[in-house]
């Protein structure tokens, strides 16, 4: 099915109508940019106005499309790892990656696409997020800091807003495929064209992979067999992590207007342990997910005033399939013969409209007054187990058939709704030619647990002609889960009371440019957080409720560099330090220390070789673990780009060249931690179509 697909659309592609694409024969990759030229490229992440990155009143991180080619990536997660601040810590559940910035947890972190937040009401990204393909990104913007100011909940520690080429601008059409170890293969369109006035642009990837397949000595089961006496362990064994993803994303645009539409889904999903770090070598799960925007902007709606407005909608999915297998046969019970099987499904949509305008009729001010409605509906919730509470509030006995949770208090979670609304306002003001003011804040509420108010300043003074100094403020907020509202667990009980968890951030920044060749950046930020939410045990209880108890603060350095070398050399890096305090909430399982180098040579006509080093630092313990501190890692990648002609271009990449026995931390469940991919490789052909 995969091949013939990628058959059908190239033959779409190689009949159909051409656009003239805006590129020569060159390879067109990141040296194609001077380093001025990188710091003049304009955001909007962090006004929601353009601005280039030089004068962007945070710390701003911006990719773009043949940067991330370049490296070789082929997913959002492995470009993110290049960020200053930025840890992606693979989980064992699914091997679903968390987005961590400067110390925090990912539920900290905003991930949008085209704007649209990623999040859903339960389970964060999703239950089975898996980044994106990046065959559909055009850019990415990234700001490290507080957002919540303009973007309103998860902004806390950062936000990512990744641009799609189909929401964006395609250049040129194009076909084509990769295929590498783990049985891995994907494969890839793009096509845009103009017909009658209508800008249209389609992007297509199909993706298919048997994944790494860690090889878990000892779970979670084995420590339990260890204690009970019981043989129930399916350790030692592989974990395996194999998926299959589609994504189609389309685009009208027409005079104002803009029309996308999102279709993603995954199929066969193998999650590889439970949530405790139990093998479950039966999942095959599923999830979809759909988005539909239209987009208006007027800038001649009057001299002064330029109007956006945008509606959306977005309807979210996910199966579990024939069920999570939490315990393998023979645990707890010589009945449970079977296995302890939880199968889960739920659905979810969001409707949101906004409404702003950007007025500029006062002198050296640009203010953008906006608001806004979301609709968030929880409106399916099945879950069948045979193990637990069952409906008439009964203990099921092991070894029981299936029993139906669905519309009971017993359910993971309750159908539910939860309404927001909100208004912002943000002035940029140029004080003076050398200092610039950007003041904001946003007031949302919530249905479910009241208002809450956050505002941001940002000042950016151009010291010299070579340095830049920016000092930065904001306050931002994470809305409890209805997970942690409303749904009962084995672990802890829900807490309707709950309040938002709160941060407050500063943050002083510089970037000096030595020359034209040579660029320096450094952020010192303080973050501190309140309010934490955490399952909160009394002595006579057997499970934790949530509650907001916790305090947590996180201050560091992170240092940046990109050095010009020749033409067609660049050398580029960044070193973090994260310094958490002790309290309980601290993340153990983010480095104190990371570091990021990289080197992009253009060495001849027709060659580009790309070379990253990625250095992990250690992890410690919390007090309660008696193992000993997980080391360090180094993984190499380096890619090699070849384009003979004005069509063609082939690459090979080699990932982890070195094969270093990388480890994720995990609970003590899993003593010998998550083994990240070995050495691995592709291969991969891309065809353009030109006039």
């Amino acid at each position: 099915m995969f091949h013939k697909n990628i058959y059908t659309l190239s033959l779409l592609l190689l009949f159909g109508p051409q656009v003239h694409a805006l590129h020569d024969e060159k390879l067109d990759h990141f040296l194609s940019l001077s380093l001025e030229q990188l710091m003049d490229l304009e955001v909007t992440i962090s006004t929601d106005t353009r601005q280039t990155v030089a004068k962007a009143p945070s710390a701003v991180t911006v990719i773009t499309e043949e940067d991330i080619k370049a490296t070789g990536a082929t997913n959002l997660v492995d470009v993110l790892e290049s960020v200053p601040g930025i840890h992606i810590r693979a989980n064992q559940f699914g091997f679903r990656p968390l987005i961590q910035i400067r110390g925090a947890t990912a539920t900290q972190t905003l991930l949008m696409v085209n704007g649209v937040s990623m999040r859903d009401l339960l389970w964060g990204f999703g239950f089975f997020w898996k980044g994106m393909p990046v065959s559909s990104i055009e850019r990415i913007e990234i700001i490290r800091g507080p957002g919540s100011a303009l973007f309103g909940a998860d902004a806390s520690a950062g936000v990512i807003n990744v641009i799609t080429k189909a929401a964006s601008k395609i250049s040129h059409n194009e076909v084509g495929v990769r295929s590498g170890s783990f049985d891995t293969d994907n494969g890839w369109v793009q096509y845009a064209d103009s017909l009658n006035g209508v800008d249209v642009g389609l992007t297509m990837d199909f993706f298919n992979t048997d994944g790494h397949d860690p090889q878990i000595d000892t779970d979670a089961q084995s420590i339990s067999d260890r204690r009970s006496g019981t043989t129930a362990s399916l350790a030692a064994d592989n974990a395996q992590y194999g998926w299959k993803s589609e994504e189609i994303r389309f685009s009208a645009a027409y005079s104002n207007w803009r029309l996308n539409l999102d279709y993603a889904k995954h199929d066969d999903i193998e999650t590889g342990m439970t949530g405790l770090g139990v093998l479950d070598p039966i999942t095959k799960a599923n999830d979809k997910r759909i988005n539909a925007d239209v987009f208006y902007n007027d800038s001649q709606f009057h001299p002064d005033w330029i109007v956006d407005a945008e509606l959306r909608f977005q309807d979210y999915s996910y199966s579990s399939g024939d069920g999570f297998q939490e315990r393998p046969p023979g645990a707890l019970s010589e009945a449970n013969r079977s296995g302890i099987i939880n199968q889960m499904r739920s659905a979810e949509r969001r409707v949101s409209a906004e409404a702003s305008g950007l007025y500029s009729g006062f002198q050296g001010q640009s203010v953008r007054l906006g608001t806004g409605y979301i609709w968030q509906d929880l409106y399916q919730v099945e879950q069948y187990v045979n193990f637990g509470t069952g409906p008439d509030g009964e203990e099921i006995p092991l070894g029981s058939e299936l029993v139906d949770l669905s519309d009971t208090p017993y359910a993971f979670s309750p159908e539910k709704r939860r309404k927001i609304y909100y208004v912002f306002a943000q002035d940029i003001w140029q004080l003076a030619s050398d200092w610039e003011l950007t003041a904001g804040a946003r007031y949302d509420h919530y249905s479910d647990f009241g208002s809450t108010f956050n505002p941001r300043l940002g000042l950016v003074w151009q010291s010299t002609d070579q340095l830049t100094t920016k000092l930065f403020y904001g306050r931002a907020f994470r809305p409890p889960s209805f997970q942690e509202l409303y749904a009962s667990t084995s672990n802890a009980l829900p807490n309707p009371e709950l309040k938002p968890e709160r941060s407050e951030t500063w943050e002083l920044a510089f970037s000096y440019r030595l020359n034209s060749n040579l660029n320096f950046g450094m952020n010192l930020f303080h973050y501190q957080q309140t309010d934490l939410i955490d399952d909160v045990k009394a002595p006579e209880d057997t499970v934790g409720t949530f509650t907001n108890i916790g305090e947590h603060t996180i201050q560091g350095i992170e240092l940046e560099a990109k050095w010009q070398l020749a033409n067609n050399l660049r050398i580029s890096g960044n070193y973090t330090i994260r310094d958490q305090d002790d309290s309980g909430f601290r993340a153990f399982d983010q480095p104190e220390q990371d570091a990021y180098l990289r080197g992009d040579w253009y060495f001849l006509h027709h060659w580009n070789w790309n070379l990253q080093l990625n250095w992990i630092g250690e992890r410690e313990r919390r007090a309660n673990d008696s193992r000993a501190t997980l080391d360090d890692y180094l993984i190499v990648d380096t890619t090699f780009r070849y384009f003979p002609g004005h069509n063609w271009e082939f690459a090979t990449s080699i990932r982890n060249l070195f094969d270093e026995d990388a480890r994720e931390y995990t609970s003590p469940n899993i003593p010998e931690g998550l083994p990240l991919p070995e050495r691995n490789f592709y291969a991969e052909i891309r065809y353009k179509f030109h006039d």
